[in-house]
């Protein structure tokens, strides 16, 4: 019974073997030599281990990369996309009738009286200027009255001849007060607070208040059709400088202070998108006093297709606007997820947050003696991170720590890349050619920016195999290799079924017909 069964399985495998589609198979129910039999079998095992591993590889390279990012198509044109907030941050700090930094400074050093009243102010510009530990008082934590003083001996925002797409603009509307890491700076075309921050965000004052509002934009979605040429935030329609955005700035010679940044005099300016605080300290370029700058300005946007929403955050390596909650912003960015990452991270560490970042009732503002605490969480955090890319890059096994910001860029992201040139600007002999009364002891400084190009081209990110492609390439080497296709299965589902059952009515046994 048992010789009969084995012959009924080599019989119908041989039949198996004549007619499937399968290169190579039908070698085997040939009734040959054992040397060919085993020279075929090596062969086909060869090129089925060869298949496996080919596909093997592609599987790997979907499974890390789905996504790969290519240029679009076409070119996007300029006013799809809102104009960058300019964001400028004077070097110097304070009036000096006010408060003189290097004059407290050089009485300390000299051991001459300070009153208490000029000590804490003292502390208070430390925060922004550069500290001098060896003279600071250990004040652990500083009273709002901080945010009051900053903003009392700030010189003063000179600024005119402010002209948007050629027409004029008042300088005093469209440039508000901001606080940064570097002070008080002032910016252009950014959304106001109620829309970037949440409810529970103290603010000082009318700080980061535009009172103009973003309702039809989004930085997913861009304008809504039928917006019109005048929306918020403000949009370019042409390149080049006539229809870009200009102005110019006035410093007063008495106002310069040679120890408070490092002896840098003029204006930091940062260009980011309306959606995202400055980083004045990370990213910026100069405007230096008496002169002319251009900065020409070119977009770099990347889109995400909607085939690589169904992937994980983790594979696709963005975020959506709706899938990531932050605690102080509304609006999510890599840039505002790294600020509220590290002021969580230097709350934890210190006890308190320095004065720029965003905190609610319960945070206290960081003194100078805290400086080094705050610096020191700063550095932490970032190399904690560094650290968990590079274990993640490994595959490493790690427990997940607060620094576990996870801050992911937009799947829908926006930048902008500067390029400036300057030159010497001899305001003053412009003065004296018109025979007007020329402004002394006056610094001016002028900036220009525009975009480059009526048009830009976007990155997109897309799948690097869909399903029909991965279904191809998966079909297409077993084909290479081994001949086998969709009705090679069949082939094996007919033979391991239907026919078993037909054979067993036609000839009584599920072998079939013996020759």
């Amino acid at each position: 019974m048992k010789n009969s069964f084995v012959q009924d399985v080599q019989t119908y495998f041989r039949e198996y073997c004549t007619y499937t589609t399968v290169h190579g198979f039908q070698y085997f129910g040939e009734k040959r030599t054992i040397f060919e039999k085993l020279w075929w079998f090596i062969v086909f095992t060869i090129s089925l281990g060869a298949c496996g591993t080919s596909i093997y590889w592609i599987y790997q390279d979907w499974e890390q990369s789905p996504v790969i990012v290519n240029f679009a198509n076409r070119g996007t044109p300029i006013y799809k996309i809102p104009f960058p907030a300019v964001t400028i941050c004077p070097e110097s700090k304070s009036v000096q009738k006010k408060f003189n930094y290097t004059d407290i400074i050089n009485r300390k050093e000299n051991l001459m009286n300070i009153t208490a009243e000029e000590n804490i102010h003292f502390e208070y510009m430390s925060l922004i200027c550069s500290a001098y530990p060896e003279i600071n008082e250990n004040y652990t934590t500083f009273s709002d009255k901080f945010y009051d003083f900053i903003n009392e001996v700030k010189p003063a925002f000179s600024i005119y001849g402010c002209t948007y797409k050629g027409k004029p603009l008042s300088c005093e509307k469209i440039f508000k007060p901001v606080l940064t890491e570097e002070g008080v700076c002032y910016t252009f075309n950014m959304l106001d607070r109620s829309e970037i921050f949440r409810n529970n965000v103290v603010h000082f004052r009318n700080y980061h208040k535009f009172d103009r509002y973003s309702t039809n934009w989004t930085i997913e979605h861009g304008y809504t059709v039928g917006t019109g040429l005048l929306p918020y935030p403000r949009r370019a329609l042409l390149a080049g400088a006539k229809h870009g955005f200009s102005f110019n700035l006035i410093t007063l010679s008495k106002d310069l202070d040679y120890l408070c940044k490092d002896s840098y005099q003029g204006y930091r300016v940062s260009v980011h998108p309306p959606t995202s605080l400055p980083t004045p300290s990370l990213e910026y370029f100069r405007v230096p006093l008496d002169q002319s700058v251009v900065a020409k300005v070119q977009p770099i946007m990347i889109n995400t297709s909607d085939s690589v929403r169904a992937y994980s955050k983790q594979r696709r390596r963005c975020y959506f606007q709706s899938e990531r909650h932050l605690q102080y912003f509304k609006i999510y960015s890599s840039v505002n997820c790294d600020m509220e990452c590290l002021a969580n991270y230097t709350l934890d560490v210190c006890d308190c947050v320095n004065f720029y970042m965003p905190r609610d009732n319960t945070s206290n503002i960081c003194g100078t003696a805290m400086v080094d605490c705050m610096r020191d969480a700063e550095q932490d955090m970032y190399l904690k991170n560094l650290k968990r890319k590079l274990e993640k890059y490994k595959n490493l096994k790690r427990p997940k720590s607060q620094t576990h910001c996870d801050c992911l860029p937009l799947c829908t992201d926006l930048s902008y890349d500067v390029e400036t040139s300057q030159t010497d600007w001899e305001w003053n002999k412009w003065f004296v050619a018109r025979e007007m009364d020329l402004m002394k002891n006056t610094h001016m400084s002028s900036l220009t920016i525009y975009f480059k190009s009526d048009s830009f081209i976007t990155s997109v990110r897309n799948e690097l195999y869909g399903p029909m492609d991965f279904l191809a390439n998966f079909g297409g080497l077993l084909g290479l290799f081994t001949g086998f296709s969709f009705l090679s299965l069949m082939e094996i589902f007919y033979f391991l079924t239907i026919r078993l059952f037909c054979n067993t009515r036609l000839y009584g046994r599920w072998s079939g017909q013996h020759s």
